[in-house]
């Protein structure tokens, strides 16, 4: 006999009692319930587990290293968990073919570990065809930017078993548009990013298959033209999602407003971008040769430049904060974080509680207007949290 887990607390959506019926990892049944007065008074929610697109690492782990190892990757997919997130995409950026190749080949074989492959369905690649123009190629190594090459990509994706689910690319690049056509045709997820690119080229760019937008309002020059610039564009297609970092630096509250504004809240995707200094002391570190601060409000910035250098709060703060300066529900903040990102990636299987669905969970409370993550279920099983609440 299967084995049942039933769970019983206020569904993150309506603010209604439910009860959740688990079976063999996936959701069994949702049923509306009416629980004790000293329950319902404890006030713990459930919502889907969380999805975050852009991970670089966190706790020292940098998955670019040259020091990387399967243990490590594990070791991000268990720290993520007490921070609900329950799937990611492990994030490269720009760096040579040979680096690349070697830390996608490294995280392959990570997935080949079932409980590493729960949580990762694929990869993310931030670069390396992006803008080399100063600002807008952001904290990216110059000397490793190139044009788009569409056969050294197929050896990126044959080094990480194809499962590479997105790419940031800039759309002004020779090449890029057809380059971009044939991810579509592929399957894969292109996204606009680190980019320059008029009104012309990003259509031309969503017409080939463009889907989305890398962290809207970032990766870009600090002084820019009123009128064509890499903002308006992005937030007038339609057609694009547009993933934001709501950490609390890389955006200010009135520039959050309007982007949700502007793209409603089915095309606005909640990420991190976590990297390795997340959830280390604050100091001086090195960074790919510079110096870079990790400031006790942890923000990252080179210490000779005006640049983020990543970031380092999870997502649960980008949820905080898009509440806060949006105004949009707690529902509305984490579909952001799991429903929006599922649908982009076709993870039909999670980011909703519905039965039939993977039973990834996070059960939380709201403290000072703040998400407290008690509880992470990774297809029906505790990853993170007491086994019994």
């Amino acid at each position: 006999m299967v084995e049942k887990t039933i769970i019983e607390e206020i569904l993150y959506s309506d603010n209604a009692p439910v009860s959740i019926k688990i079976a063999g990892g996936l959701i069994q049944q949702v049923e509306r319930v009416s629980l004790p007065s000293q329950q319902a008074g404890r006030k713990l929610y459930v919502a889907p587990g969380l999805i975050d697109n852009q991970v670089n690492g966190c706790f020292g782990i940098e998955f670019l290293s040259e020091e990387l190892t399967t243990d490590k990757v594990r070791t991000v997919v268990n720290t993520l968990s007490k921070f609900g997130v329950t799937t990611f995409l492990p994030t490269l950026i720009t760096a040579s073919a040979e680096r690349l190749i070697q830390s996608f080949k490294i995280m392959a074989e990570a997935r080949r570990i079932p409980e590493i492959a729960v949580s990762v369905p694929g990869f993310h690649l931030e670069g390396p065809y992006i803008s080399a123009e100063e600002g807008y190629r952001g904290a990216h190594n110059p000397d490793e930017i190139r044009l788009p090459d569409w056969n050294e990509f197929q050896q990126l994706n044959q080094a990480a078993d194809g499962k590479i689910l997105q790419i940031t690319l800039a759309p002004e690049l020779e090449g890029a548009i057809d380059f971009i056509r044939k991810c579509t045709e592929q399957g894969i997820v292109v996204a606009l990013g680190h980019h320059n690119a008029a009104a012309d080229k990003i259509k031309q760019a969503v017409d080939a298959g463009a889907r989305t937008v890398t962290h809207l309002g970032n990766g870009c020059a600090n002084l820019i033209d009123r009128y064509d610039n890499p903002f308006w564009w992005p937030l007038a297609e339609d057609r694009l999602m547009a993933s934001l970092i709501l950490d609390g630096f890389h955006l200010l509250p009135e520039q959050v407003k309007v982007f949700c504004r502007s793209k409603g809240n089915k095309r606005i995707i909640l990420t991190s971008d976590m990297t390795r200094l997340a959830g280390m002391p604050p100091g001086k570190y090195t960074w790919d040769g510079k110096e870079v601060v990790l400031s006790c409000d942890g923000s990252i910035k080179f210490t000779r430049e005006n640049v983020f250098a990543g970031a380092s709060l999870p997502l649960t703060t980008g949820i905080d904060n898009m509440m806060r300066f949006s105004g949009c529900s707690l529902r509305e903040a984490i579909d952001m974080a799991s429903g929006n990102p599922a649908r982009l990636y076709g993870l039909q299987d999670r980011g909703s509680i519905e039965p039939g669905q993977r039973a990834d969970l996070i059960l939380f409370q709201i403290i000072d207007k703040k998400l407290h993550i008690k509880q992470t279920i990774s297809q029906g099983e505790v990853v993170y949290g007491a086994d019994k609440l």
